[in-house]
């Protein structure tokens, strides 16, 4: 008898849930449908949405980016490699800097007796650390804009 019971049950729950399935389909919007009349009917009007407009003057050319050599045109690859490894010639001193300050607090957190984190002397590293991470990115950050600016491919500057 409990066999038949459950099945019962589970026959009902099936069709309720089938039930419940087939009101969601008929809750939707309906797609509309575009025929080749719509388009007959519509195409007298194309010439509104401005497809065969010309425009009224001429526009004058953009101006030159600041990138340009001499000759008017823009830079190549090969000055924007050279502009990133001269970039990060200059800021090799500073990425030593931060490295050695990273090691500093470092040693200085294994250090007993010290607080970790609220060490005055790590405190005041770790801050003059984000100054030279801060530093850093703002260089590069700026010639990668530049570079965008003037046309450069992103993968020129790595």
């Amino acid at each position: 008898m409990k066999k038949t019971t459950l099945g019962c049950l589970l026959a009902a729950l099936w069709a309720g849930l089938a039930a419940g399935a087939g009101s969601e389909d008929t809750d939707k919007k309906p797609v509309p449908l575009y025929t080749n009349d719509d388009l007959r009917r519509v195409s007298p009007h194309r010439d509104e949405t401005g497809v065969n407009s010309r425009p009224a003057a001429a526009v004058p050319p953009a101006p030159a980016p600041a990138g340009t050599a001499a000759k008017g045109r823009v830079q190549g690859e090969e000055y924007w490699r050279r502009e990133a490894d001269r970039l990060r010639d200059r800021l090799r001193p500073l990425r030593e800097r931060a490295e050695d300050l990273r090691l500093a607090i470092d040693e200085r957190r294994r250090k007993p007796r010290v607080h970790p984190y609220s060490d005055p002397h790590i405190v005041a590293w770790e801050r003059r650390l984000r100054m030279l991470d801060d530093r850093i990115r703002e260089a590069e950050s700026r010639l990668e804009e530049r570079a965008r600016r003037e046309g450069a491919m992103p993968g020129w500057m790595r």
